[in-house]
């Protein structure tokens, strides 16, 4: 019955729900959990679509809509603002002199140390 149920409602788990069927049928639980799995209502986006990507589609193939959007800019910092962080990690030891004066070389308008 589960089996007959989900190709009448072209399910599109219906050949793991003949598996199923016929392979657990005999026991109560088996049975049970293929009649479910074939009464469940399957979300279907379009009618060309036989299940998941992969074609097997374990659980109701349930698509969301979604829309990709860029992250928000960082927000922009200024030179002196930059230069107080870059002089406080100096101070506290956390970067050495020599790489202050790198990570000061590459700040925009920022000159080379000699």
């Amino acid at each position: 019955m589960p089996s007959i149920v989900a190709f009448r409602r072209n399910h599109p788990n219906r050949w793991i729900i003949l598996v199923i069927n016929v392979a657990f049928g005999g026991t109560i639980i088996g049975w049970g959990v293929a009649m479910v799995w074939a009464m469940r209502a399957a979300h279907r986006v379009d009618s060309a679509s036989s299940g998941g990507e992969s074609g097997l589609n374990l659980f109701i193939n349930d698509v969301r809509k979604i829309q990709v959007v860029d992250p928000p800019p960082l927000p922009q910092t200024s030179l002196s603002h930059e230069l107080e962080r870059l002089h406080d990690l100096l101070v506290r030891g956390a970067i050495s002199r020599t790489e202050f004066d790198g990570l000061k070389a590459k700040l925009p308008g920022g000159a080379p140390s000699l």
